[in-house]
């Protein structure tokens, strides 16, 4: 016993300290929220993040292992990688993401190569020369007085296991069985448990993303309807202001030519009104004229001048058939008999009544066509109105 106390004195005061954290460094415990524990180190590009599947206990319990080697190891040593990449695969789901193994090493790389400076600087510096000689000589001593000592402990061990391993060997190996067999249902269970809960998990997450992908799908839709109808409320505002616009257009154009022919109506009547009058005086001159004739004598000079000709003019010059026939249907006062005023100049134009009217005068061959023909004008208008009424000459 004082054997046994002896040498796990020294075997404490001798431990190696670990050099660094591997599992730490290189993020092998998953952090996400409801997990701290170590899961499939792969990424999901799908979900932007690492993944979550569970991996099997027996290889958790290897990575566990390994990394506790290698935190005794500079990062830098060789070993560490070679180590690294027995642990990647284990590492990795076995569903997903295995192809990964490559990239995560060279990952984890990475990391260690950051680290490595940190590691040099906790580095102590090199003792003296004899100092280090001296130590060695003395570690070595040690060594070999714990190797003696650990020699003489199994020994003793291995003598007391076989005086009572004859006793209680029948009854330690059921044990050990039922023991094992306990604890291999034990992780069987629990690997269960944790399978079902992944996948009750996943089965949520689907769920979940099946809810989230119909809502977004949902006010799309809505939001397509919305924008449609606004579309529409602005096609038929659009239409309306335009059917507005054209109506505004038509109204004023309407009005426009309504002014138009107001005004054109206006002037015609105005026209009409101005020539009425016009035949109206000349017919009142031309009567003048006539009295005035009647009365008075003859003068020397042109007597084409002094003879009243029944033209709106009254001048010789704008005499003939059809001024003539014009003056006399419209020159002729509305409030009198057309067929009497016409059976008067008649008498009037007579080449007998002309010719005892112009006995002093001095008349030309031309002269006397005129009212030769002036007479025929005349007479033809009283044959045609006798046997019309008077209206036919308003």
């Amino acid at each position: 016993m004082a054997s046994s106390t002896r040498f796990g004195y020294d075997a404490t005061s001798t431990q190696r300290k670990k050099l660094w954290d591997p599992s730490e460094t290189l993020g092998i415990i998953n952090t996400d929220p409801g997990y701290q524990r170590i899961t499939c180190v792969g990424h999901a590009p799908s979900q932007r993040r690492r993944c979550r599947n569970p991996i099997r206990s027996d290889n958790r319990d290897f990575i566990t292992t390994t990394l506790n080697e290698i935190a005794y190891l500079r990062p830098d040593n060789p070993t560490v990688v070679s180590r690294l990449r027995a642990i990647a695969g284990p590492a990795l789901c076995v569903r997903y993401h295995q192809g990964q193994a490559e990239s995560i090493v060279m990952q984890w790389q990475r990391k260690i190569q950051q680290l490595s400076p940190r590691v040099d600087e906790r580095k102590p510096s090199k003792p003296a020369r004899d100092d280090k000689n001296e130590d060695s000589e003395q570690t070595i001593n040690e060594l070999r007085e714990q190797l003696r000592e650990m020699r003489e402990l199994l020994a003793q061990v291995r003598d007391e296991r076989n005086g009572q391993g004859s006793q209680s060997q029948a009854y330690e190996r059921p044990n050990e069985q039922a023991s094992r067999r306990r604890q291999e249902a034990e992780r069987r269970r629990q690997e269960s448990e944790e399978r079902e809960k992944e996948e009750r998990r996943r089965e949520e997450e689907r769920k979940r993303q099946e809810r989230e992908e119909k809502e977004r799908e949902a006010r799309r839709k809505e939001e397509e309807r919305l924008e449609e109808e606004r579309r529409e409320r602005e096609k038929e505002e659009s239409k309306r202001r335009a059917r507005e616009e054209q109506a505004a257009r038509n109204e004023r154009i309407r009005q426009r030519a309504q002014k138009l022919r107001e005004e054109r109506e206006r002037e015609k009547r105005e026209a009409e009104r101005r020539e009425e009058e016009e035949w109206e005086q000349s017919w009142i001159k031309y009567q003048e004229r006539w009295a005035e004739f009647r009365t008075a004598p003859l003068r020397e000079g042109n007597i084409r001048d002094a003879i009243p000709w029944p033209v709106k003019s009254g001048s010789y010059r704008d005499v003939n058939a059809s001024n003539v026939k014009d003056f006399l249907q419209r020159a002729l006062a509305r409030d009198a008999s057309p067929v009497k005023l016409i059976r008067k100049e008649c008498r009037k134009w007579h080449p007998d009544s002309m010719n005892r009217l112009l006995r002093d005068a001095q008349l030309t061959d031309v002269d006397r066509m005129m009212i030769k023909m002036i007479c025929l004008v005349v007479t033809d208008l009283l044959n045609s109105a006798s046997g019309r009424s008077s209206e036919s000459f308003d």
